[in-house]
């Protein structure tokens, strides 16, 4: 864990409810509420991923993590590969809850039950429905999907919730959790809940370690026997793994596997008629999840790359229409990618076309910024390819671009300044 330790680099200023956003390689927020619900102050982090800051438009689901300064650094590393990097899964805003101390993370972990076994995780429950996430969305540009994730105790907490009310959140990923508390009750609990419901409402991801006595299987046994074809619940075991290892492969498999339809296979996006069918791919999958999602950047691109090396100017126009009425988050990433590409063949009028036309949608674009400090510079005009390049380079500092987006603009600077001295 150590190499995420040193990705996600933060600095942090206390304030009543502030927040600092450090231009490290993921940028980071802390916040502050006062709780009526649970008579104290509490924080919590939040990751953003990188589109959040290239556009003002477009939403994202929320992931509302348990134990969250113990595990925020992990986990939002891996939502932003798997996001970002892989495009496996969709981008999406992460909400670390920080625990006051062990004793009390039990506390509000362990449901309500009479006897020294009992906690007060109704009252964290309420909370989480009528303070934080409220606050949240108000702050945040988020959707309506949610997600709650917990492991071990935390894992405790989300099956409890799931039981309680499972319209509270989207989806529920109980990592390894702790189900042997009071006697495996919660399986006791769920035969009860399970034997009066038709149906699951929410998705509900189940993982087990290589552990002893953790009452998991006794739970799947319930749901299997009230709901064995039901495909919104899973359970994987993993055999290989323990209990604290198990945490970053079940929450990879279980987001992976609820967005299995977000990353278009070559097959798939040959059985496209047209790119028409391909944005209503995506527009299909806004609605499913009631979001705005912004199209996946490297995925888009290889697609891209299709459509252009085949000439199909048609599909092109297509998709630059469609993205700006249904995807306009995307519509820089559009440009980009058409504009580099035409870049590339030394296309520099289109180029140029194509990225000024970036700019009169999204002002800010780094990205159209440094396609035309390329296109000057292989014009040999150097004073203006320098004043675009430093224009990228400050709009990317501004958006939170990640480290290597700035030392990729800074190595174009660099070329830029070697031609200027010539």
């Amino acid at each position: 864990m150590k190499h995420f330790l040193l990705l996600l680099v933060l600095v942090i200023t206390f304030n009543t409810f502030g927040q600092v956003v450090d231009n490290a390689l993921i940028p980071v927020e802390r916040n502050f509420l006062n709780s009526s619900i649970l008579g104290e102050k509490r924080s919590f982090q939040v990751y953003l991923p990188p589109s959040y800051f290239y556009s003002d438009q477009g939403n994202f689901p929320v992931i509302y993590l348990m134990d969250g300064d113990y595990n925020f650094y992990h986990d939002s590393g891996l939502v932003e590969f798997l996001s970002s990097v892989a495009d496996k899964i969709p981008e999406m805003i992460l909400v670390a809850i920080s625990d006051k101390g062990s004793a009390k993370y039990r506390e509000y972990c362990r449901p309500n039950a009479e006897g020294s076994e009992g906690g007060s995780a109704n009252k964290f429950m309420s909370f989480l429905e009528q303070e934080l996430k409220p606050l949240v969305n108000k702050k945040y540009r988020t959707s309506s999907y949610d997600i709650l994730v917990g492991h071990s105790m935390g894992g405790l907490f989300v099956v409890n919730h799931y039981l309680e009310k499972q319209t509270a959140f989207d989806s529920f990923i109980a990592i390894d959790p702790s189900l042997w508390w009071n006697d495996y009750i919660l399986n006791k609990t769920a035969d009860t809940v399970f034997e009066n419901q038709k149906e699951l409402s929410a998705n509900l991801f189940l993982s087990l370690a290589n552990t002893q006595g953790m009452g998991v299987r006794g739970f799947v046994g319930v749901l299997d026997k009230y709901f064995p074809y039901d495909t919104n619940w899973s359970f994987t075991y993993y055999k290989d793994e323990n209990h604290g290892s198990v945490h970053m492969i079940a929450l990879k498999e279980a987001l992976i596997q609820l967005f299995k339809d977000w990353e278009v296979s070559r097959d798939k996006f040959y059985s496209f008629s047209s790119a028409k069918d391909l944005i209503n791919y995506y527009k299909k999958l806004n609605t499913e999840f009631d979001t705005k999602f912004s199209l996946p950047a490297y995925n888009f691109g290889n697609m891209m790359n299709y459509y252009y090396r085949k000439n199909l100017r048609e599909d092109i126009a297509i998709l630059e229409s469609e993205i700006e009425i249904h995807f306009p988050n995307s519509l820089d990433t559009f440009y980009s990618v058409l504009g580099g590409y035409q870049l590339e063949d030394k296309k520099y009028n289109e180029a140029e076309v194509t990225f000024k036309k970036s700019l009169e949608s999204h002002p800010n674009s780094f990205r159209a910024y440094d396609g035309l400090s390329k296109i000057y510079t292989a014009r040999k005009k150097i004073k203006e390819a320098e004043q675009a390049s430093r224009q990228s380079i400050l709009l990317a500092t501004k958006a939170n671009a990640r480290q290597w987006q700035l030392n990729e603009l800074r190595s174009n600077l660099d070329l830029i300044l070697k031609l200027s001295k010539k």
